[in-house]
């Protein structure tokens, strides 16, 4: 994913034409998206929906270790049970435990997926405000701040644009 954040950058660097770097006005802004999805009133909204699904999966998986954990101490109290008797319940058992592995799984799984339809939702939104700002303010060039992070030197200014993106976000989501 870095090598893919580098790349992009120095085609954004090569796709800059040398007269801009001439001019010595060049404007270049950082927005930090992390901070910006987690922040605005959408990425809040959407934290909590998500920690409340987890809490209710979480609870769901809990009750279902219970029943595992009631079933094997059904198996270790009866010591006076008929081989076949035994066989089907740790047949059972096996069962139970399969099945809490495959909800586990499913559970994560759900998980990853709203959190990245959420936060995909979110981001390309802030892209757009981004661009809005960027345009607006006449910016050169707009990077993402881990990226900008990899500079060590530049006699450009860098402007962060990442408060004002979070707040024009709020505002056409209130709007909304």
């Amino acid at each position: 994913m870095k090598t893919k954040q580098i790349i992009l950058f120095f085609l954004l660097l090569a796709w800059i034409t040398p007269a801009a770097f001439a001019e010595n006005d060049m404007k270049i802004a950082i927005v930090d998206m992390n901070r910006a999805i987690n922040i605005s009133t959408e990425g809040v909204k959407s934290k909590k929906l998500l920690e409340a699904q987890f809490a209710q999966t979480q609870n769901f998986l809990k009750q279902k270790e219970v029943e595992l954990i009631k079933k094997e101490q059904e198996i270790q109290t009866m010591a006076m049970m008929t081989p076949e008797l035994k066989s089907k319940k740790e047949q059972e058992l096996m069962q139970l435990r399969e099945e809490l592995r495959r909800d586990l799984a499913k559970a994560q799984q759900d998980l990853r997926n709203d959190e990245n339809r959420h936060t995909g939702k979110i981001f390309n939104e802030l892209i757009e405000v981004v661009n809005k700002i960027s345009k607006k303010k006449k910016f050169d060039l707009v990077l993402e701040s881990r990226i900008s992070q990899g500079i060590l030197y530049s006699k450009f200014k860098t402007d962060d644009l990442t408060d004002q993106v979070i707040d024009e976000y709020n505002k056409l989501n209130k709007a909304k």
